[in-house]
């Protein structure tokens, strides 16, 4: 009997042991649960610092004025003379249009030619067998007309061709000209020493000297007895040039070159391939590279010109403008010779007198429309301001006298501007005649200042953004890019927090402070409401007032949160 009753007492025993057990693995595991489930938050310390309450931006200069370029005629373009970028003068050849009269010219040339031909069918078909002399000399003095036209067109194309070839050259060449100007000037600049300035020296000794005597080698005939002196003179003074080139660039760059081909050759001149730190000696050594390449392609382009049009531009445009007045003067007299002897022999018919006069009358009103259409009818575009090309709508082969402008020039004179756009709330930072700072730009040339001209509303956004337009000047050309910064200057604050840290309601700003609550089963992490001012804000933090140094703010959550809300801590 007692024997039952300790069995009884150790089941007993033993039940509660395993019933607390599973209550506490159960416990523990709600507890884990309950932690997986609540929102994932990520904290900042908040701590004091300064706050750059700057307002930042980008945008691409353009100048205050441009020009369009257009051209009312149809003609299709044969060569763009520029390219976007390029600084042109006024009466710099743009455009080359294709040989040939425009549409509109042509179709009145073939009216006033149709014209002239049928007033001459009823002239000759009135004088037929009595006036036989007069006709002759009309249906000649027509075709002396023709070969007239024929001719000063010829000549006049010619020249337009060769003279916008040569200007296409003496542009690419200045650009060239300026690269290089500016790529010596940062050379200098760089502090060379004294045996680089020597080299430098005898490298342009021995370029010269070899340039000279090539000159004097190409002079030879073949069978003068000095040739190959003076070919071996020349090789020398290319064998000098290469060695300075090559010792040049072991000082300035640490490598070695093959010879002069090295660097790149144009007019005399060999530019090594000297690889600075700087940016912007690297820039513009690339720049002058291609501009050199480009001078090539247009010596090529000016020599295949006059080959092909030489001899035709040879004769006088002048002189053939002459030949044509002279022959339309003889082909007027002989028709009206013919009318005159027409008219005294008194023709029975008046009607076709009264045609002839009409058909007189209609071949004078498209000579007037000719001549017209023919004083804006060159080969040619030229600007008629000087400037910077900021774009170019046609390609070669396509058509002018389409609506829409062949170029656009700025106004480099008339200075340049750059806008940008930013928030309501960051144009309030800035005023009108404050000045920007450019920044992580490079350029040759005086420095850049941006001044605030105008702040006014974005139309797109219903008064949620503002553009800012500003007033640039300096060392810089349309098209360029530039990061500009610009508001109060930096001020230290007692506590900064992120931006995200902060909110708003209906009560204000706030942020969610991290606090800690004891509870049975350990501590548990809070998001408690603190109201908070905003001091100053700039594109990282917020300086506010209300919060103490030391605090930790959440920024960031899994879900949404309020005040009150468990969270648990991110992980790492």
């Amino acid at each position: 009997m007692a024997e039952e009753k300790v069995k009884k007492r150790e089941w007993v025993k033993n039940a509660a042991i395993i019933f607390l057990s599973v209550m506490l693995v159960l416990t523990f595991f709600s507890n884990t649960f309950m932690n997986y489930s609540l929102p994932e938050v990520s904290t900042k310390y908040v701590e004091s610092g300064s706050i750059n309450a700057k307002i930042r931006g980008s945008g691409t200069v353009t100048a205050a004025q441009s020009y369009e370029v257009t051209y009312d005629q149809a003609r299709k373009v044969e060569t763009i003379c520029v390219k976007v970028g390029q600084t042109v003068a006024a009466g710099d050849v743009l455009f080359i249009l294709e040989e040939g009269d425009s549409d509109e010219l042509e179709e009145l040339k073939d009216q006033l030619e149709q014209a002239e031909f049928d007033y001459e069918l009823e002239l000759l078909k009135a004088g037929a067998d009595k006036y036989v002399s007069e006709s002759r000399a009309v249906s000649d003095a027509r075709e002396d007309l023709s070969e007239a036209r024929a001719n000063a067109n010829k000549i006049k194309n010619a020249e337009s061709v060769i003279k916008a070839a040569e200007a296409d050259l003496a542009n690419k060449q200045a650009r060239y000209d300026e690269l290089y100007k500016h790529l010596k000037e940062l050379e200098s600049a760089s502090g060379d020493t004294e045996e680089i300035k020597k080299l430098k020296e005898l490298l342009a000794e021995a370029e010269d000297k070899a340039e000279a005597a090539k000159k004097y080698y190409d002079s030879l005939a073949d069978t003068d007895p000095g040739k190959d002196e003076a070919r071996k003179t020349w090789e020398a003074w290319e064998a000098a040039k290469a060695d300075y080139q090559n010792k040049l660039n072991n000082l300035l760059n640490g490598t070695t070159s093959s010879g002069s081909g090295s660097g790149e050759e144009e007019g005399g001149t060999v530019i090594p391939p000297v690889q600075h730190d700087n940016e912007k000696y690297e820039e513009l050594y690339n720049q002058l590279v291609a501009a050199g390449a480009e001078v090539t392609a247009a010596e090529v382009y000016l020599n295949s010109v006059r080959e092909k049009y030489g001899n035709i531009s040879s004769g006088s445009y002048e002189a053939a403008l002459d030949e044509v007045e002279r022959a339309e003067r003889a082909y007027d007299a002989a028709r009206e010779a013919l009318q005159n002897a027409i008219a005294d022999g008194e023709i029975d018919e008046k009607t076709e007198e009264f045609n002839l006069k009409k058909m007189q009358s209609s071949i004078q009103k498209i000579k007037g429309k000719i001549n017209e259409l023919s004083t804006d009818n060159s080969n040619e575009i030229t600007a008629n301001t000087g400037g910077i090309v900021s774009e170019i709508n046609v390609a070669p082969g396509g058509m002018t006298g389409m609506g829409s402008p062949l170029a656009v020039i700025e106004l480099a004179d008339r200075g340049y501007t750059l806008s940008m756009t930013v928030t309501a709330e960051q144009a309030k930072k800035v005023s009108v005649g404050d000045t920007a700072e450019v920044e992580n730009y490079y350029w040759w040339g005086d420095e850049i200042t941006a001044v605030l001209e105008s702040i006014k509303n974005e139309p797109q956004s219903g008064g949620k953004n503002k553009v800012l337009t500003f007033t640039v000047s300096g060392g810089v050309e349309p098209g360029t890019n530039l990061n500009l910064s610009l508001g109060q200057k930096s001020a230290r604050y007692d506590a900064l927090v992120p931006n995200s840290a902060v909110r708003n309601d209906a009560n204000g700003s706030f942020v969610l402070v991290l606090t800690t609550k004891s509870t049975p089963l350990g501590n548990r992490y809070v998001a408690t409401r603190v109201d908070v001012k905003v001091l100053a804000s700039d594109d990282v933090n917020s300086a506010v007032s209300g919060i103490s140094n030391g605090d930790y703010v959440i920024t960031t959550s899994s879900k949404p949160i309020e005040s009150g809300t468990l969270v648990r801590m991110a992980e790492g």
